[in-house]
């Protein structure tokens, strides 16, 4: 579920409204070195993607912001069912190869009903706040209590290049009360509880 804290500037124009949040949101993004060596600043880059709805902005730890046609925008902070309502998902581990990540993934079934099947994708973002890749993976046939591992596979990027994950999609899920037929966007996801990691930063 997600929360939006809405701000609305009246007959200010969109663009600054943009300039201002993509400032602030690069403020905590300043890195500084001892005092009496000056400070230093180290610019990031942000993800900007156009959506029916307007422009979105993924600053660099991973915060949303819709910037509205309508001049108005809003922070996008996505609210978790509480652990023990969910499916929740958690890092088992990581794995470097030469020119690959493999990320270890497991789903723990602590809803009332079976996950029959259920289809995440992850997209790793480098160092640079880029999109890197997008995989998706299914599992499937897990009872209440019950836990499946699975393995994502990244080429092309090693594990300290990626800055984070984000776990999107897993529509058409069929568990519980939906199905690949009637399931609406975002329902599915909802079910899934992402648990911190000290491993490898992943979102939602």
């Amino acid at each position: 579920m997600e929360t939006l804290v809405k701000k609305y500037l009246k007959n200010f124009p969109f663009k600054m409204i943009a300039v201002v949040l993509l400032i602030s949101l690069n403020v905590n993004a300043e890195t500084s070195t001892d005092s009496e060596a000056g400070a230093e600043s180290e610019t990031l880059t942000v993800t900007v993607t156009r959506t029916k709805e307007g422009i979105e902005v993924v600053s660099p730890d991973g915060r949303h912001v819709l910037l509205r046609d309508d001049h108005t925008w809003e922070y996008i902070e996505v609210e978790q069912l509480p652990a023990d309502e969910s499916a929740v998902l958690a890092v088992v581990n990581i794995k470097e190869l030469s020119n690959a990540c493999d990320v270890g993934f497991r789903l723990t079934n602590n809803l009332p009903y079976k996950i029959k099947s259920l289809v995440p994708s992850f997209s790793v973002y480098n160092r640079d706040q880029v999109l890197f890749d997008t995989q998706s993976k299914s599992f499937n046939s897990i009872k209440p209590t019950r836990s499946q591992y699975q393995k994502v596979r990244f080429i092309g990027i090693t594990c300290p290049e990626i800055s984070h994950i984000k776990l999107l999609g897993a529509d058409r899920c069929t568990m519980g009360p939906f199905t690949k037929f009637d399931s609406s966007e975002g329902d599915c996801l909802k079910r899934v509880y992402v648990q911190e990691s000290d491993l490898i930063k992943v979102i939602k």
